[in-house]
C-alpha cells in the first residue's frame, strides 16, 4: 500500500498514540497578557522551505544544535528538547531523530491555568494560526472517551484534563504531517503540536 493511503488509514490511530517528542513534564506557571499573544509573530516557521523553525528534515543532531543556539535542557542520541517562545508563549521543543537525521519535532505550551477552559482558548487560538499558515485540515475533532457520558460545554475544559475528551486537529502537508492536540495526562491538561516527516511516520508505523 503507498504511504499516502496509509497515512490516511492509519490518521486516527495517530491522533490517539502520537507521543510528543518533548519530554511530558508537568506544565508551568506562566502569566501571559492573552491580547499580546494574538498578535506574536508566529515563531514555528520562516517561509516555505523549512520545515519546522529554522530546520529541515534530515538534518544532523549538530546542525540543529548549531542553528538552536541557546543550550538544550535534554539531550540524548535521538532527542533534543529546548525551551523557547513560541506563537508569544513559553514552550518546550523538541527535536526527534532516528539514525541522526530529523525525523519529528514538536512543542508544547508550558503555562499552567488553574480555569481548565483556559487550555480551550489556547488550542483554540493555536489551531486558528495553524489554519491560516496551512489551510484546509483533514481533521478537526472533539473525541469523548465515553459517548454515552454527556459532557456540557462549559466544563470541557475539566473533562480534558482528566482525559475523558480528547481535542484533535491535523493538516496533512507536502512533507510533513502537523497535529494539535489538547488531552489529559496526570490529571494535568497537555497541548501539543506535532510535525513528522514521511520518514518519521514509517518509523512509527513500524514501530507500532
Amino acid at each position: 500500500m503507498e504511504l499516502f493511503e496509509l497515512k490516511k488509514h492509519f490518521v486516527i490511530i495517530i491522533i490517539v498514540l502520537f507521543t510528543c517528542s518533548c519530554s511530558n513534564n508537568p506544565l508551568n506557571t506562566s502569566n501571559q497578557n492573552e491580547d499580546e499573544e494574538s498578535e506574536q509573530k508566529v515563531e514555528y516557521y520562516t517561509d516555505d522551505n523549512l520545515d519546522f523553525r529554522q530546520t529541515t528534515w534530515g538534518m544532523s543532531r549538530e546542525q540543529v544544535i548549531n542553528i538552536e543556539e541557546t543550550e538544550p535542557v535534554f539531550m540524548s542520541e535521538k532527542k533534543i528538547d529546548y525551551e523557547a517562545k513560541m506563537m508569544g508563549m513559553d514552550s518546550k521543543i523538541g527535536y526527534t531523530f532516528n539514525n541522526n537525521e530529523l525525523v519529528r519535532t514538536s512543542f508544547f505550551p508550558l503555562s499552567k491555568h488553574q480555569n481548565k477552559n483556559d487550555y480551550i482558548e489556547i488550542y483554540n487560538q493555536i489551531q486558528k494560526n495553524l489554519k491560516q499558515k496551512y489551510g484546509k485540515t483533514v481533521i478537526d475533532t472533539v473525541q469523548h472517551k465515553d459517548p454515552t457520558i454527556e459532557i456540557r460545554p462549559e466544563d470541557y475544559g475539566n473533562a480534558a484534563c482528566r482525559g475523558d475528551l480528547l481535542f484533535a486537529t491535523q493538516w496533512d502537508l507536502p512533507r510533513s504531517d502537523v497535529q494539535l492536540l489538547l488531552r489529559g495526562e496526570d490529571g494535568e491538561c497537555m497541548i501539543s503540536v506535532i510535525y513528522i516527516s514521511e520518514e518519521g511516520f514509517r518509523q512509527m508505523l513500524k514501530n507500532r
